[in-house]
């Protein structure tokens, strides 16, 4: 209990004890006990758990404590009924609150000591009998108190809500943030398009999907024909701006099943799932006659380029990943020894259509 609902409590009980204290006539020894006991305790007790290591234990030593002079009180009084009822009710939410359903075990034991201790200094009668304005008063004390405590309650249940929110709020956007991790370690930053780590990831699963449905699948190695050059008279801004072009080119070239890489500097690569080697290679001479006419806007001007591609199919050329990327690779060497400008399928430079000159 915090230090504003036990003084509030505390005030409240203090009117309906002092209310019957005055309907008994009591001593003044009995109005001393009541003063010291819901006055000056409540500050007390608040003083020692606020400086206590354990501030838990110490407020529960401080309910033990409620308990047994609640205890004493109905003993001494002789266990009014309206009042023993507020003392026992409120002593056992608190006890179920921090001991669970072993506090009921608890309160018991703690109100026995209580009377046990009113025992020796007091002689036991039974009065059950309150006033009505005592009993009005205990009802207002004892509702006040759950209004109290349920409120509390509620402000808890909200902060924990409101903190569950944020922490799911927080937990989204680390997993937003993961993904969007993930999605740029496997994706070239300059292109957008995927690396290589990607293409080690997703090729032997493609080709294993094609061997189980009994299709092909082919793979297109593509290089930019003499990009070192551009790079030297143009600068590397001019490069990088042809790299992006050639890759926006290359996207709106592909199907939703045909994957994109970038596999080195100026090198790509394209997995062309349940594609034949005809079609692939029909498809390498379109991207390479659209290439013919790209023109790519740059600092020092527009610059064209074209390029060389070899291509190989699978289980026509190879059967495992690294063995068809090496009868592709070795079918862009020959188009490039051959003059550039061209498609070249495994194994060796035999160009579909007549090659063109190459362009520098």
């Amino acid at each position: 209990m915090n230090w504003r609902n036990r003084s509030l409590f505390y005030v409240l009980l203090l009117m309906a004890l002092g209310s019957h204290l005055l309907t008994i006539g009591a001593s003044a020894a009995g109005w001393a006990a009541l003063t010291l006991n819901y006055v000056a305790y409540p500050h007390l007790a608040y003083w020692r758990a606020r400086r206590a290591r354990d501030q838990r234990l110490a407020e529960m030593h401080n309910m033990d404590a409620d308990i047994v002079m609640a205890g004493a009180w109905i003993a001494s009084l002789g266990a009014p009924l309206w009042i023993s009822f507020i003392l026992c009710a409120s002593g056992c939410i608190n006890m179920v609150v921090f001991h669970g359903a072993r506090g009921g075990l608890r309160l018991m034991l703690s109100l026995a000591v209580g009377m046990a201790l009113a025992a020796l200094v007091v002689p036991l009668a039974w009065q059950p009998e309150t006033d009505l304005r005592t009993s009005v008063l205990c009802m207002i004390a004892l509702l006040l108190y759950l209004f109290a405590f349920a409120r509390d309650g509620y402000d808890r249940a909200m902060s924990q809500s409101q903190a569950n929110s944020r922490l799911r709020k927080q937990y989204d956007e680390i997993q937003s943030l993961q993904a969007q991790l993930r999605e740029q370690a496997l994706r070239d930053p300059l292109t957008g398009l995927f690396n290589r780590r990607q293409l080690d990831a997703t090729l032997g699963p493609a080709m294993q999907l094609c061997r189980e449905q009994g299709a092909c699948l082919s793979v297109l190695i593509v290089d930019i024909d003499h990009f070192k050059r551009i790079n030297d008279t143009h600068g590397h801004a001019a490069g990088d701006a042809v790299l992006q072009s050639f890759a926006q080119l290359l996207l709106r070239h592909m199907r939703p099943q045909d994957m994109a890489y970038r596999i080195g500097g100026e090198e790509f690569l394209l997995v062309l799932g349940g594609t034949p080697l005809d079609t692939a290679v029909e498809r390498a001479h379109m991207l390479r006659e659209a290439v013919e006419v790209l023109r790519v806007r740059t600092g020092s001007g527009e610059l064209s380029v074209t390029l060389s591609c070899g291509a190989a199919a699978f289980p026509l050329h190879a059967q495992e990943p690294q063995d068809l990327l090496d009868c592709a690779d070795q079918a862009l060497y020959e188009a490039k020894k051959g003059g550039r400008n061209r498609v070249v399928t495994h194994p060796g430079p035999v160009p579909l259509q007549p090659a063109l000159s190459a362009s520098e």
